[in-house]
């Protein structure tokens, strides 16, 4: 029989990842669907459950994308600030809590075992990261990072506009090293993400790399977005500095439970136009259906034409404004 406290545990766990492929038994190990793999393959990957979760031992550990993403594996505690809430944190946390304290935990297990990782679990402000330097027009900052952006097409007044700046080679982490830092801000100016993309041209190293925050509950620099206006919403930051009025979804995934969604619902006044990578139209169409009803009915709109082979920012690295231009103008409406 399953105590009561780990079938409460399962049930936080399933709140957010949905239900596993096997039953909660004795074993305490658990696969689900890995999150990260359906943002970025999109739903065809619901029911490949790469994600494996053990209660006791308090870990998880996606076999499939860990390797290079490295939020993807580490304590539960983690998974849950990233695909989760606080409010299911600390239930977790009161649930582990629990457990320790019963005669069974005691029995059965040991010390090791239903660990409560407190630094997982710190809500300290988000800051830049080590090595973090400020791009400025008139300084001798990295020249290959300005090279990098020179080579995208991107030049001082969006570098300026969006607070770049780049991580240097000497940082005590290495996987954070040689990285275009692009911030995000609320709408009261405090940063509440950033993103760090490799300038190094390195294969080997992970592309993009991030912090661990509940990116739910993000508005990538919602600050600047009007309301008013035709949004378009994109997949990634660096889209996004590119795509006039936009907001990167961080994947591509959108849901009811997202802060973006209640807010296009509540604060969105004009069309809201759907442009994904190239890989990504089928869940550029789920999004679609997702936000065509209630007050945004015949408002949302989708940009894809097999002419551009490109993701945003690959279409102003080569054709710059005009070419964006182009592309939003083919925004329709997806026939039912």
């Amino acid at each position: 029989m399953v105590a009561p406290e780990i079938r409460k545990m399962y049930d936080i766990l399933v709140s957010f990842l949905g239900k596993p492929k096997n039953e909660l038994d004795d074993n305490l190990q658990l696969q689900f669907s890995c999150p990260r793999c359906q943002e970025r393959d999109g739903f065809k990957e619901r029911y490949k459950y790469h994600l494996e979760v053990n209660i006791a031992k308090g870990i998880y550990n996606c076999w499939k994308c860990s390797s290079i993403d490295s939020s993807m594996h580490g304590s539960i505690y983690k998974l849950i600030r990233k695909y989760g809430n606080q409010s299911l944190l600390k239930d977790y946390k009161d649930a582990v809590n629990g457990f320790r304290e019963s005669s069974l935990y005691k029995i059965k297990f040991n010390d090791k075992d239903f660990q409560v990782d407190y630094e997982d679990m710190l809500e300290d402000e988000l800051d830049f990261p080590k090595g973090y330097i400020a791009l400025k027009e008139d300084s001798h900052c990295n020249t290959k990072a300005f090279e990098y952006l020179r080579s995208r097409g991107i030049g001082w007044p969006i570098i300026e506009d969006y607070h770049m700046g780049f991580t240097t080679a000497d940082t005590d982490r290495k996987s954070l090293s040689n990285r275009i830092i692009l911030p995000s801000f609320d709408i009261h100016g405090k940063m509440n993400y950033w993103t760090g993309r490799d300038f190094t041209g390195n294969k080997k190293r992970q592309r993009y790399f991030n912090p661990i925050v509940e990116r739910k509950e993000i508005i990538f620099n919602e600050d600047k977005i009007e309301w008013n206006a035709e949004i378009t919403l994109v997949e990634g930051p660096f889209d996004s500095i590119v795509v006039p009025n936009s907001v990167p979804l961080l994947g591509k995934s959108l849901g009811e439970d997202y802060k973006l969604y209640r807010s296009l619902y509540e604060k969105c006044n004009s069309h809201i136009n759907i442009w994904l990578d190239v890989d990504g139209i089928e869940s550029a169409r789920n999004i679609y259906h997702i936000l065509d009803n209630g007050r945004l009915k015949d408002r949302v709109r989708i940009i894809y034409n097999e002419n551009f082979d490109k993701d945003p920012s690959e279409i102003y690295q080569k054709y710059g404004p005009v070419g964006i231009m182009r592309c939003i103008n083919t925004a329709h409406k997806i026939k039912q």
